[in-house]
């Protein structure tokens, strides 16, 4: 693999002794529930595999930012929208990365087609804001807000603000979602900064998907860590070919269907996992049915689905 290529498509945090180990069913790892109501637990805020150690050198830091229209800025970014990347049904796109995963109806890929112009939109944003000189000290961000926020490896990621320090009950504390990979954190104020308008335009790259025809055997994903495991270990960070499915009239589940082939060796994970006895194949109408009436807010802002009042253009090119 193209260590270049991972080190802009997968955030991880320059301590790799933060990670966790895969052995432990309890970790607060990627394949947690979600931290909406899709989960039965609430998911440690990880980038990828990174833990809240990254906080640490944020309270001593000033984050560069030049913002003297700071006010305006804000209140131009309540009406910003970064819109999903439109997909394809029953299209195979080749080489796509699964760049998180919350559990097998829950995970993010990341099109392959896309990713020289996403690799040139992180270029430019990080230009953009390495330059700047001022701290940001606004402390008035609001859910859904979108944003760039600063990551420990001192790059910076287009974000979306899940939770605010009122709603966590913490005194210097952001919930945020790294858009274009799917992973969220907590973040500190001098870290979130006003998105500028021309990053707005390119769509949201990751891309929340469900696994095709997919259930656990039993009870929730959460009381499967053996199948979140073996999901985990069989596609995360790792190249995938995807085909998203169509659905019906009757299903209403905002997340794709995406029928995964393992790029390396075209096995089917749907069939792996089958041979495995480690889930039982249902309708995608019946992955609505389980799911649906548990999403909440913050659902809408991690998986990029749209509120009533929003409207987003899917009016967006599919791969060249």
């Amino acid at each position: 693999m193209d260590s270049n290529r991972r080190s802009v498509r997968h955030l991880e945090p320059k301590n790799s002794s933060s990670e966790t180990s895969t052995n432990d069913p309890q970790r607060s790892s990627t394949i947690d529930s979600g931290h909406g109501s899709l989960s039965t637990t609430t998911r440690t805020p990880t980038l990828d595999r990174a833990t809240t150690d990254t906080l640490s050198s944020s309270l001593s830091r000033d984050t560069p930012l030049d913002d003297n229209n700071a006010q305006e800025d804000l209140q131009q970014n309540k009406t910003i929208c970064i819109r999903p990347q439109s997909v394809m049904v029953h299209k195979c796109y080749e080489q796509s990365y699964v760049s998180h995963i919350d559990h097998p109806s829950a995970f993010f890929i990341q099109l392959e087609c896309f990713r020289i112009k996403y690799e040139q939109l992180q270029m430019e944003i990080n230009e953009f804001y390495s330059e700047k000189s001022t701290t940001n000290t606004s402390s008035s961000w609001k859910r859904g807000d979108y944003c760039i926020v600063k990551y420990n490896d001192g790059q910076f990621y287009r974000s979306r603000i899940i939770a605010t320090p009122e709603e966590n009950k913490t005194i210097n504390s952001y919930d945020v979602v790294y858009i274009d990979y799917g992973n969220w954190n907590k973040v500190r104020p001098t870290d979130i900064h006003s998105i500028e308008r021309k990053f707005t335009t390119f769509p949201a790259q990751a891309i929340p998907c469900s696994l095709h025809k997919s259930l656990p055997i039993y009870g929730t994903w959460c009381e499967n860590p053996d199948t979140m495991n073996f999901f985990e270990d069989l596609v995360l960070n790792k190249y995938v070919d995807v085909i998203f499915h169509s659905k019906s009239p009757r299903n209403y589940w905002p997340l794709s269907f995406a029928e995964l082939k393992l790029s390396s060796s075209k096995s089917n994970v749907h069939e792996c996992m089958l041979e495995q006895r480690l889930i039982k194949e249902v309708s995608n109408e019946k992955i609505s049915q389980e799911f649906y009436h548990l999403l909440k807010s913050a659902d809408h802002i991690i998986y990029s689905i749209p509120y009533e009042e929003e409207e987003h253009d899917d009016d967006n090119d599919d791969c060249p």
